[in-house]
């Protein structure tokens, strides 16, 4: 079995930041079937909000990493390729690499950013997220070559990048990612591909 068939790789290009309930919804079937979610999102207040889950079941299936800004999450990814165990080999990961591009261009120290910072910062988040993936897949394949699902959530904006840079930033980092701007759709080619009904 190669690691293309344990990992399934998808980019969510929203138009909007109404995103987050669909996203909690997905999140919420995995883990009433028990299955494990790892939610990276510096929106950490809102997404628990909208779960109507028992604690328990969120405590053991959910984990949910609040990345409180875009310079520091390349670091707070590298801490977690050391301690992979910790996260108790998730089904689906999900990077909500949207949730930090809002939060900077909103703080104000970040508004004097100039643009060519702030593309660096989104490229260093994607690139940490990407060799923590395979990472660990790699580290799943030595398991026991069990299906993980990813879903990196960005906008269909590429603002502050250019058309250009945007589209180097998904040819070096995500290329050969299914893209879907349909969260419905997507939603349910990753729940097939876990069986569920």
């Amino acid at each position: 079995m190669s690691l293309g068939d344990c990992v399934n790789n998808f980019i969510y290009l929203t138009g909007s930041e109404d995103y987050a309930l669909n996203l909690a919804k997905l999140c919420e079937r995995f883990v009433l079937k028990e299955k494990r979610v790892f939610l990276i999102t510096s929106r950490q207040r809102e997404m628990a909000k909208r779960f109507a889950l028992n604690s328990q079941s969120c405590s053991k299936y959910l984990a949910i990493l609040q990345v409180l800004d875009v310079e520091s999450t390349p670091n707070r990814m590298l801490e977690l390729q050391d301690n992979a165990e910790s996260l108790r080999s998730p089904d689906l990961i999900v990077f909500d690499l949207q949730s930090l591009v809002l939060e900077a261009l909103l703080r104000p120290v970040m508004q004097q950013c100039s643009t060519s910072q702030m593309v660096r910062h989104i490229a260093k988040c994607s690139a940490s997220f990407v060799n923590y993936r395979e990472i660990l897949a790699s580290s799943e394949l030595q398991k026991a070559a069990k299906p993980i699902d990813t879903i990196v959530v960005m906008s269909q904006e590429p603002y502050p990048m250019s058309p250009a840079q945007f589209k180097l930033l998904i040819g070096l980092y995500f290329h050969g990612n299914e893209c879907h701007t349909n969260f419905a759709q997507l939603s349910s080619r990753i729940l097939v591909s876990h069986g569920f009904d």
